[in-house]
């Protein structure tokens, strides 16, 4: 009931619009035998957005079981699959919390995860993603954005990789920028929190120079 009174409070539309949950972090304080603060994350979508996505697989008789978020696949996917849920490199007692960076570039967009498994989650969404590469290359190169996608996805075996190269190095300035904006907002929020490593996802990865 505490934490349906807090959805009211926090998400900005009525709890019938949406289909949310919660998850909590952490131990929370506990005094006198009582929790008396818990730390939640608290997570919502639009049905109707739902919905949508939901119909594509109505359409074909498929029984969707579970929908989890973008951010929050890619958190569970650093916890569970790559650091062991709760676990930390330099053990329980460490001052710093490490953490592992998840970067997911899309088409349209990309999402930024970093979390230590355990307590430390933090997301965000970054504006830029494969599209991007693709729409410069139209731009550039004066193609059509089907064969400027041919173009980007085998850029390495292209005899124009340096006119290719030239024409995304403005798109990738500025994503480089967005992560690197990112994770000093991060780093300057979470004096604990040391960053071991990055994942990259997704095919943009494959783009020469990105990695």
């Amino acid at each position: 009931d505490i934490v349906r009174f807090e959805a009211k409070q926090q998400i900005p539309f009525n709890l019938e619009e949406v289909v949310w949950d919660y998850q909590r972090i952490g131990s929370g304080t506990v005094t006198d035998g009582f929790a008396m603060e818990t730390e939640i994350g608290l997570f919502a979508m639009k049905r109707d957005m739902i919905g949508r996505y939901l119909q594509h697989f109505k359409d074909v008789g498929v029984d969707v079981q579970i929908v989890q978020m973008a951010p929050l696949a890619l958190s569970n996917f650093v916890a569970y699959d790559l650091l062991g849920k709760g676990a930390r490199v330099e053990g329980e007692d460490s001052p710093k919390n490490n953490c592992v960076v998840a970067l997911d570039i899309g088409a349209d967009s990309s999402n930024l995860v970093i979390t230590d498994g355990d307590r430390v989650i933090w997301q965000r969404p970054i504006p830029l993603g494969g599209n991007h590469f693709t729409r410069a290359l139209t731009k550039e190169m004066k193609l059509t954005f089907a064969k400027a996608e041919h173009l980007k996805r085998n850029a390495t075996k292209s005899p124009d990789l340096k006119k290719i190269l030239s024409a995304l190095k403005p798109v990738l300035n500025d994503f480089v920028g967005e992560v690197q904006r990112s994770l000093g907002y991060f780093t300057n929020t979470h004096r604990n929190a040391q960053i071991e490593y990055m994942v990259g996802l997704g095919n943009a990865f494959r783009l020469p120079g990105l990695q």
